[in-house]
């Protein structure tokens, strides 16, 4: 049972919304990418993520805080954090950006990680960074194209490796001699070199290496400095001449020689530790054995030594988040309280009881949590396929839970078998292969109809108790037998048949469409339709939503903001006082409240009907949130973050 990451606005409609408090509820853990420790205080550990965002604690690992963000962008891989010795609240950190080539660079903290700033290298995909032993103010970055050097605590960068070298490039980890700064090791996607002059030679030192080894991370024995390690994709090396020639360690399996970084014990410099594609791995020797600590199947990405003697080791994982051992890595148990970071791809609620919820997550051992109190508790139910297939999440009027895959098709939760079905076929008429919503309610006998597996992709479905209109690529279809058969409904559009809403009323007569080019309504139960559009300013309407307790109200997340109609599409009005003229990715309403995730980030909340907005503030102020929907409770709100955990704003 795991709490689920979301974002719970606990706002009365009567309430003012201009004095808010976050508060972190879960569920811990996500994929962490890279830690950190403060040299001065071994038990302060920095986490960078794949987003940009940095967490803290004061405890090594036993309490993580969601400190900020190094770097604007939302695909930001943080890659490294360095921590400056002399002053523990100035930090650095490294970045390249997933979506983009020209989007990383070097950001610098001087509040121990609420607030950053770029301090180099803009639109440098940094791949490596650290920070000379011998004398802090100098900073080695390694990115794409070359080695970067600051003498001035990261003012100011020059290169110091050959412009455009063929080899000397696609920097993957650094090391820097820890009693003298112009002695630097670099390893690139394709072997290692090495300066000892500050950069202004270099020299390929891969004798002994099988060629073509990325090199994804260096590290020099703290009490032995001729002695470095390197970890490979041909395997794990050591050397014991400075890097002259390299042998390659026996004892850890060809299958997990995707070794990701290396660190050793500051108490115990023979204990060495390998972060791997197949879990940790630990030598007592200084790496000429080794012995798996952890379950094959975890993904190992970073790895320090925090404090303690036996030092208490904690490990950055995917899916799994951080965890920590007490015995020098013999065991491990889970250390994410408050690092709440799983990827949200779907959330889904129960309009007839509120609070009963289900979320899907990306990356996550329990891709799929269902509650149904609003989040105080949750329960994993099945699997059975990967949630990167789940394009959308609905529950039915008799509470079952239905999704919308990505590649077409529907499946439904049997709670019975505790198990995801494939549900659904599209039934055609033999006489009318086209067959209007009038005709279908004189169908032709069972036994004289067709069906073919139902493919169509569900945008969006329109659930009432006894019709259920399905908005999909191959146009609009209803079901009156609860989801098991389908039938097209013919709007006599001649364009492409892909729709992304649907809304209808309670009687079936009046039956609203967002297509790809514009509006289309029906006031006769889909016998006739005609062509409508929201004002130009709006952009384009991108679906619809109604809201609870007033039929006649109907609200279309536009291109540029909200718009409302308080009959049904007949005349719109903007709903945008304080809202942004950008694309509205969810909406929720409960009564006079109403919430509004935007693609560009940001929650806002008006508690008039959306006359009036204003901007959700706090530390999640910029996040991304994937979907809003009604809470348990009347004026309570529940949205999804893409990324991070479950909030209440108050």
């Amino acid at each position: 049972m795991r709490k689920l990451i979301y974002t719970c606005l606990c706002l009365f409609a009567m309430s003012p919304l201009n004095a808010q408090t976050w508060r972190a509820l879960g569920p811990p853990g996500g994929d962490a990418r890279v830690l950190a420790t403060d040299p001065s205080r071994p038990e302060r550990v920095f986490l960078g993520t794949a987003d940009g965002h940095i967490f803290g604690s004061q405890d090594s690992g036993g309490h993580w805080t969601l400190l900020g963000r190094a770097s604007s962008r939302s695909d930001a891989v943080i890659t490294a954090i360095v921590v400056d010795p002399r002053d523990g609240n100035i930090l650095f950190a490294s970045s390249w950006t997933r979506n983009s080539p020209t989007g990383g660079g070097i950001f610098r903290s001087v509040d121990g990680g609420r607030m950053w700033s770029l301090a180099g290298l803009a639109g440098e995909a940094v791949r490596a960074l650290i920070v000379a032993p011998s004398d802090p103010t100098v900073l080695i970055a390694g990115t794409l194209t070359g080695v970067y050097r600051s003498n001035d605590d990261g003012s100011s960068w020059r290169r110091i490796s050959p412009e455009n070298h063929m080899e000397l490039r696609n920097l993957d980890s650094l090391a820097v001699d820890p009693g003298d700064p112009q002695i630097i090791y670099a390893g690139t996607f394709h072997l290692p070199w090495k300066t000892t002059d500050g950069g202004r030679t270099w020299s390929p030192i891969h004798q002994g290496m099988i060629d073509d080894s990325d090199v994804m991370s260096l590290r020099i024995d703290s009490r032995t400095t001729g002695r470095i390690y390197a970890s490979a994709c041909s395997g794990i090396y050591r050397t014991d001449d400075g890097a002259g020639v390299w042998r390659k360690i026996q004892g850890i399996p060809y299958t997990a020689r995707r070794t990701y970084a290396i660190t050793q014990d500051p108490n115990h410099a023979e204990r060495v530790y390998a972060a791997t594609s197949e879990g940790l791995w630990k030598s007592v020797d200084a790496g000429m054995t080794w012995q798996r600590t952890t379950p094959e199947s975890w993904v190992v990405n970073t790895v320090v030594v925090s404090q303690g003697d036996p030092g208490r080791v904690l490990i950055g994982t995917e899916e799994r988040g951080v965890l920590a051992s007490d015995d020098a890595g013999e065991h491990f148990e889970e250390a994410n309280t408050g690092f709440e970071h799983r990827q949200n791809l779907a959330l889904g609620s129960d309009a007839t009881r509120p609070g009963r919820i289900l979320a899907v997550f990306a990356h996550a051992p329990e891709p799929f949590l269902a509650s149904e109190n609003g989040g105080e508790t949750w329960t994993a139910i099945g699997v059975g396929f990967r949630a990167e297939q789940v394009l959308q999440v609905y529950s039915a009027p008799d509470h079952a839970w239905w999704i919308a895959l990505s590649a077409g098709g529907l499946m439904r939760y049997d709670d019975a078998k505790k198990t995801w079905m494939k549900i659904g076929a599209l039934q055609i008429d033999a006489s009318d292969t086209r067959a209007s919503h009038s005709k279908i309610r004189k169908s032709a006998p069972r036994e004289k109809q067709n069906k073919s597996p139902l493919l169509a992709i569900f945008s969006d479905i329109d659930f009432h108790s006894n019709d259920w209109y399905a908005a999909t690529n191959q146009g609009l279809l209803v079901s009156r037998d609860h989801g098991e058969m389908w039938r097209a409904i013919q709007t006599g559009s001649t364009i492409s048949p892909s729709l992304q809403s649907v809304r209808a009323s309670s009687d079936g007569r009046r039956i609203r469409v967002v297509s790809q080019r514009g509006l289309l309504f029906s006031d006769d139960s889909g016998a006739t339709w005609t062509w409508h559009d929201l004002p130009l300013r709006s952009g384009g309407a991108l679906s619809f939503a109604t809201v609870p307790g007033d039929e006649n109200i109907l609200v279309a997340l536009a291109q540029a903001g909200l718009y409302v109609s308080r009959d049904w599409g007949g005349t719109w009005s903007a709903a945008n006082a304080g809202l942004p003229a950008a694309p509205v990715q969810g909406f929720a309403a409960t009564f006079a409240l109403f919430a509004a995730a935007m693609r560009t980030g940001g929650l806002y909340l008006s508690s008039d009907f959306g006359k009036t907005w204003s901007r959700a503030e706090g530390t999640l102020a910029d996040d991304y949130f994937t979907a809003v929907v009604p809470g348990k409770v009347p004026g309570d709100m529940l949205a999804a973050s893409a990324t991070e955990g479950l909030y209440g704003v108050h």
